[in-house]
């Protein structure tokens, strides 16, 4: 039986792009051969098999002019494609405490980018020794935390994520978790002299090791808000790295401890912060791909606030 080149894709992606998109969704896995092939045309690359990990977007090792390797990421059909605020931030950093963008390609949608090697995230380099990686990670939050530029193009507001939850009144969503993820957001954000140009997705398989420094931040969102949601965003993803360990409740309290000492934020508001993000993640799911929610938003209550 002939196999169609959706079905050599990771199912993650398959699933998520699906779930979220539809048809249109179908439509552009079927054209993916063709863009793959124009982007090596004008990059003059040759693009490799897609990594295995991939969820939202078609991401893939590159073979460049002369044999130095990079990354070529297409995507999807979505509204607003945060690959473009992904190619902002890294072009504000220029390689500082992250890779480096190389190209861009609005019509394809698509980013030519660094490949950080060997590449190994910090969940690879210290599975049973997780605490270990929370020093790694102030290092390169603090290298990559900017103020906001003064150009708002291609840039995404947390308010705007936050204000996407409202939304939650009209469906089935848990209201208690939302009401109470909103209240901390309307709280925490108008602190004055917390808000950055964040990485927004900033966890421990998002940062990885490179030849040219220790670690390297990859995968940016792009977005302006208080830093309490960066450091939430990595909070939340250490829990789920360990969250069998009979210990997890002690873990959490000192990585806690750690990132507040280090960004003088108190260990209450990070935990508030910690709350309200993974609340707002399981609004993402239930909200975009209500298939597969299954009531993660009681996750949150790990944090007790």
């Amino acid at each position: 039986m002939e196999t169609s080149f959706t079905d050599s894709l990771p199912s993650d992606l398959v699933n998520h792009i699906t779930a979220m998109c539809g048809k249109e969704g179908e439509e552009w896995f079927e054209s993916l051969p063709a863009v793959i092939k124009h982007l090596e045309t004008v990059w003059s690359v040759s693009v490799g098999q897609p990594f295995p990990g991939i969820e939202f977007n078609f991401v893939a090792s590159a073979v460049r002019r002369g044999g130095d390797l990079a990354v070529v990421k297409i995507s999807p059909p979505i509204d607003s494609p945060e690959i473009f605020g992904e190619a902002k931030w890294l072009a504000t950093r220029a390689g500082r405490g992250s890779i480096e963008l190389i190209a861009k390609d609005v019509q394809s949608r698509a980013i030519l980018i660094e490949h950080a090697l060997p590449g190994k995230s910090l969940t690879e380099c210290f599975t049973g020794s997780e605490l270990d990686a929370i020093a790694p990670a102030i290092v390169v939050l603090r290298s990559v935390l900017n103020r906001p530029p003064a150009d708002r193009t291609d840039t995404i507001s947390l308010d705007d994520w936050f204000d996407g939850m409202t939304r939650y009144g009209v469906t089935r969503f848990p209201a208690g978790y939302a009401s109470k993820a909103l209240k901390i957001y309307e709280k925490l954000s108008s602190q004055t002299g917390r808000t950055y140009y964040l990485h927004g997705d900033f966890h421990p398989g998002n940062i990885v090791t490179a030849t040219r420094s220790p670690f390297l931040a990859i995968d940016p969102k792009g977005i302006i808000g208080h830093m309490g949601y960066e450091i939430a965003v990595f909070l939340n993803n250490f829990h789920w790295w360990q969250d069998s360990r009979s210990d997890i409740r002690d873990r959490l309290d000192r990585a806690v401890k750690q990132f507040s000492d280090a960004f003088d934020i108190s260990p209450l508001e990070l935990r508030q912060w910690a709350f309200a993000q993974m609340v707002l993640s399981a609004w993402w799911t239930f909200d975009e791909m209500p298939k597969i929610y299954d009531d993660e938003v009681a996750l949150a209550d790990i944090w007790d606030v």
